[in-house]
């Protein structure tokens, strides 16, 4: 048995069997898929059973792996830790980290403070994957991501991140002057409206009220639906349609008189975004620096294990 080979290979199986994946492993630790595979039978080899039953679709750990697992990867985070502290003594952040999210998430939460951001970490290598459709965020390959989440997974970890997403009913002058303003939810039936599929979601939102403490949603036929605020901004200013968007983008376009708010004393309940990261995987000092600079009204993440 050589020992020396045996912890070449530990990093490399519990990036496998943490992530998941080898091919999400081989593009954390820098190396080919193959490269991956290689030192997991190397390990296998030296050790004399298998870790990881793996097929073209597939893989899990066996009950061995399992128990290497357990026994490695809080020494293993120790260590990685150690060495970063020796790399830099002064406590700065480095490294990679992925963060998936729509391009409304970028807009409304990331967006107004990613610049100190930059200048506060510069050497965290930030990739802000702008998917509209956020999925499964370990095989996406991601550190964390940002949705709209009304009942999180249980094998998430789950905080509020950006201003409550405020949304209102719109629509331009022009159109109000040629076909009237709606004096309650119900009359939207006479109108041309644009409707809304939030990010991940397959049917398009509803349109939604309070009146008083009743919650009214109308799932109204609509002229267009579409997922793009860009194109929805273009329709609602050309006076071509009624839609509900987002307060905090729409501020001043209203403000200015591009478009108008209508039934303003109707307005729903706010939505709320979510950044959220495997319940099983340790928390990096760069997820770390990530959340308490965005999401300061959360509690402060004090995990101080690096990876």
């Amino acid at each position: 048995m050589n020992e020396s080979r045996i912890l070449a290979g530990l990093p490399v199986f519990r990036a496998v069997a943490t992530l998941g994946s080898f091919s999400i492993a081989a593009g954390r630790l820098g190396v080919t898929p193959s490269a991956v595979s290689q030192a997991i039978r190397a390990l296998e080899d030296q050790l004399g059973v298998q870790l990881i039953t793996r097929t073209s679709r597939s893989m899990r750990l066996t009950e061995a792996g399992t128990r290497l697992l357990a026994e490695i990867d809080a020494p293993l985070a120790r260590l990685s830790e150690a060495m970063q502290g020796v790399r830099d003594p002064g406590g700065q952040v480095e490294g990679p980290l992925r963060i998936a999210l729509s391009s409304l998430a970028a807009e409304t939460c990331i967006r107004p403070k990613l610049p100190g951001f930059m200048e506060a970490f510069p050497a965290i290598r930030l990739d802000l994957s702008g998917e509209d459709r956020v999925t499964d965020i370990v095989k996406g390959g991601h550190d964390a991501g940002i949705g709209l989440r009304d009942a999180p997974d249980g094998d998430m970890v789950s905080v509020p991140i950006g201003p409550p997403l405020q949304r209102c009913l719109l629509a331009s002058p022009n159109y109000l002057a040629r076909h009237g303003q709606p004096d309650r939810p119900e009359a939207l039936m006479a109108h041309r409206l644009a409707r809304y599929r939030l990010p991940g979601r397959a049917r398009p939102e509803p349109l939604s009220f309070l009146r008083g403490a009743e919650r009214l949603e109308l799932d109204l036929p609509a002229a267009l639906v579409l997922d793009d605020l860009a194109t929805l901004e273009t329709v609602l200013r050309a006076g071509r349609v009624i839609a509900q968007s987002f307060l905090p983008l729409e501020a001043g376009a209203i403000r200015n008189g591009e478009l108008v708010e209508l039934l303003a004393e109707y307005r729903p309940s706010p939505l709320q975004f979510h950044l959220s990261y495997p319940a099983r995987m340790r928390m990096t000092a760069r997820l770390r620096a990530f959340l308490n600079w965005f999401a300061p009204n959360t509690p402060p993440v004090q995990d101080d294990r690096s990876v």
